[in-house]
């Protein structure tokens, strides 16, 4: 039996990894049976950094971790391989004719495949992973049949909010997968990724950190806001403000805030308030509760 406690607490301090303790322990253990992984969960969440951390740690490096961002536009070709019909007709159906996709790459090198976006990929593709995902199987016609090798494994991600380019996951492609989700994090924690990632160190860290998180706290509450910010407006929010001369002032966090958070947010609809303001409530609400001064 894997030891779940220590490798989530190795992989935490090697990666950088703030908290997420439960969602590491979940993706182990699977990890550690053989199953296929889907992390769930909204922008920002973190679910590429978890399943780039998880892959590394479990041998993937660049040269076998191979990702996949999907679209609508995302073939089974795509994914699997291809004949390059110039080198068919010179040399046949050989395999110095063949694209390998990152699927087969994958499969044949013992990576990570790692899907990111998966409920954006069409349904005739989604058929193409399921004798990979279920058999470690993978029929290239006219070539050979791949099996995969024994440190292949997938890890997927895809963000329930999404509406706009989805594809519902068929219930065969969702059966091969073990599904974890991913909310986000407490304040606390919040307050020390931002501090990380935005690298502060000045002896207003803390104070910046804390605000930062408590304004896009305020937009995930807030009725007027549909979809608020996830920590990546929080880190931007951190970083430009801590880049002016004077970072306790009022104008200078308006200014900074819209400038972070405008693009990563969604406003409810009939509002008579535009973004900018609404955003500039918000920083004024939150300083005035803080010992901003």
């Amino acid at each position: 039996m894997v030891d779940t406690t220590r490798v989530v607490k190795e992989i935490q301090v090697k990666y950088k990894i703030i908290g997420r303790t439960e969602e590491l322990r979940q993706i182990v253990l699977a990890h550690a049976v053989g199953k296929n992984i889907l992390l769930e969960g909204n922008v920002g969440v973190g679910k590429t950094r978890l399943a780039k951390a998880v892959a590394k740690y479990h041998g993937s490096n660049d040269s076998n971790f191979f990702r996949v961002d999907c679209s609508e536009e995302l073939l089974p070709h795509n994914l699997v391989g291809y004949f390059e019909p110039p080198l068919v007709i010179v040399k046949g159906y050989i395999e110095d004719s063949y694209k390998y996709g990152p699927l087969a790459l994958a499969m044949m090198n013992g990576g990570c495949l790692f899907i990111n976006e998966i409920n954006r990929m069409p349904e005739s593709t989604q058929n193409s992973l399921l004798t990979s995902l279920d058999e470690g199987i993978l029929e290239i016609s006219k070539l050979k049949t791949i099996k995969a090798h024994k440190d292949f494994f997938v890890m997927a991600t895809q963000n329930p909010a999404a509406h706009v380019g989805v594809t519902v996951l068929g219930e065969a492609l969702k059966d091969r997968f073990i599904w974890i989700n991913l909310n986000y994090q407490n304040p606390e924690e919040e307050t020390l990724i931002i501090k990380q990632e935005a690298n502060l160190n000045s002896g207003n860290a803390n104070k910046i950190a804390i605000i930062s998180q408590n304004i896009i706290q305020v937009t995930r509450e807030s009725t007027s806001i549909r979809r608020g910010s996830s920590i990546r407006g929080a880190i931007d929010l951190a970083t430009l403000i801590n880049q002016y001369d004077n970072n306790n002032s009022t104008k200078n966090w308006v200014e900074a805030a819209v400038m972070a958070l405008y693009n990563k947010i969604e406003l409810e609809d009939g509002l008579t308030q535009s973004k900018n303001e609404i955003i500039t409530n918000i920083v004024l609400t939150v300083l005035n509760k803080s010992d901003f001064q």
